[in-house]
Order: C-alpha cells, then sequence, then structure tokens
C-alpha cells in the first residue's frame, strides 16, 4: 500500500497509515482554545476561571469539556451544545482570520514526506467539522485522505471509536498504523483502537504505556522513523519509552 516495507526476514507490519491529532498536534491550537474558556467563562458568563481547569479539557471530547465546565461553575441552567457553539465560533474565527496557523514544529515538513512516499494521513480531531473544514483549506491539497470531527462520532476520546472510524475509511488495519498525539486521552483513545501511539506532549504530560513511544517534537520523525517504530512496538522491543533525536 506504500512504500515503505519491512525487510523480506522482519514479520512486523509496515506502516499502512499515520493519524493525526489536530489540536495540539498539528497545530498549536490549544492557546485559542484556552483563551475561548477564558473568554466565555469569565468575561460572558461572569465566573472565574483557571488554567488548571483548562488543562484538564485538553485533548476531550467537547461536550464532555463542556459538561466539566458547566458543573465547574454551577450553571445547570445552560446545555452543553451551547457552550460547544460559543467556543467553537471564537476557535473557527481565530484559525480562518489568522494571518498564518501556528503548526507544530515538524508537522508540515512530515505531512509532505508522507504523502510523497505514498503512506495516507488521516485527521482525526475533538473538534467539530467546520473547523477541520477551515484548518484543511490552510493546507496543500491531499494532505490528509480523510478527516474524522468530534460531531461525527458517538463517542470521543478517549473512546477509540474516531480512530476506529478513521481506520475504516481509510481501509486499514489500526494494528498496522501510527496514531500521533498530544494528550493523554487522545493518546488513550488510539492505544485502544488498537494502534501505535507517539505521544509528542505540548500543553499537559502524557503518562508512558504500552504501544505509545514518546518523543519531543514531529522534527525527530520522518516516514522510516515511523516505520521503524512501528515494527520495535509491534515486536514488544518497545513500551512506553521516551525517545530523542531521530537516530
Amino acid at each position: 500500500m506504500n512504500a515503505l516495507s519491512p525487510a523480506p526476514s522482519d514479520p512486523d507490519p509496515a506502516l499502512q497509515a499515520v493519524l493525526w491529532d489536530f489540536d495540539g498536534t498539528l497545530a498549536d491550537t490549544e492557546p485559542l482554545w484556552i483563551a475561548a474558556e477564558f473568554e466565555l467563562i469569565e468575561g460572558e458568563l461572569g465566573h472565574p476561571w483557571s488554567m488548571e481547569h483548562a488543562e484538564q479539557l485538553v485533548g476531550r471530547d467537547l461536550i464532555d469539556s463542556a459538561t466539566y465546565m458547566l458543573n465547574t461553575i454551577g450553571r445547570s441552567d445552560l446545555e452543553p451544545s451551547w457552550v460547544v457553539q460559543r467556543l467553537l465560533g471564537r476557535v473557527v474565527e481565530g484559525v480562518r482570520t489568522a494571518e498564518a496557523l501556528p503548526w507544530r514544529p515538524g508537522a508540515l515538513d512530515l505531512l509532505a514526506e508522507l504523502k510523497e512516499v505514498g503512506v495516507p494521513c488521516a485527521l482525526v480531531s475533538a473538534s467539530y467539522r467546520v473547523l477541520l473544514d477551515a484548518v484543511l483549506e490552510r493546507l496543500p491539497a491531499d494532505s490528509f485522505a480523510v478527516s474524522v470531527g468530534g460531531d461525527e462520532v458517538t463517542k470521543g476520546k478517549p473512546h477509540p471509536e474516531p480512530y476506529e472510524r478513521a481506520c475504516r475509511l481509510l481501509g486499514v488495519d489500526a494494528g498496522s498504523c501510527i496514531v500521533l498525539e498530544d494528550s493523554a486521552p487522545g493518546a488513550s483513545a488510539g492505544n485502544a483502537a488498537g494502534a501505535v501511539v507517539i505521544a509528542v506532549p505540548n500543553v499537559v504530560d502524557i503518562p508512558a504505556a504500552p504501544r505509545r513511544v514518546m518523543f519531543d517534537s514531529l522534527t525527530e520523525l520522518d516516514p522510516r522513523r515511523l516505520d521503524a517504530v512501528l515494527a520495535e512496538v509491534s515486536s514488544a522491543r518497545v513500551s512506553g519509552a521516551r525517545v530523542s533525536g531521530a537516530g
């Protein structure tokens, strides 16, 4: 399916696809979300908010996040869906009006390299379709073969459904895929779907776990390194390790 394949004696699966998280992994949009939370909770609703609360929401399903926010400020009179739409509107506007999106270091280069060697990519996000479409418009055509928004699944991250759906759309086995994530809920979702997770922490820490490898930056990755990580983890030679450098 792609230009990367193991040596004839290597029983491990070749890389079939790379499944990307969006917020904090592909682009550094977490500050937009956090600013939107403070604007809504403190500016519009008149309740205190904190970075500690904001960090609890990184990578989580948007309805779950909105429910947490309303429970925290004691506003049972509001619906989580209302909160989501207010936050989403602010973030979409920020993406559409930004002169340049804050892509994570190495993200665009890795996307281009994967496309060049024929490894398909999927964008799998807790963010909704309207935001994903705004982002896809800022990328080279066909950067992602498929995309899955948080409003297109029944259960969001940390449930595996988003990544399972992406694998079905691509027609690939999750066990032969790499998931790129920056949050614990997202990493849990990728692992639960059966994929190998490369965790690149950004705003929050990510705990070690089986079939999960830590990198400091996407700049350390290229298609062959991804293929090697998949082979190593699939053969149980790496588990919950932190990897630094591209060697």
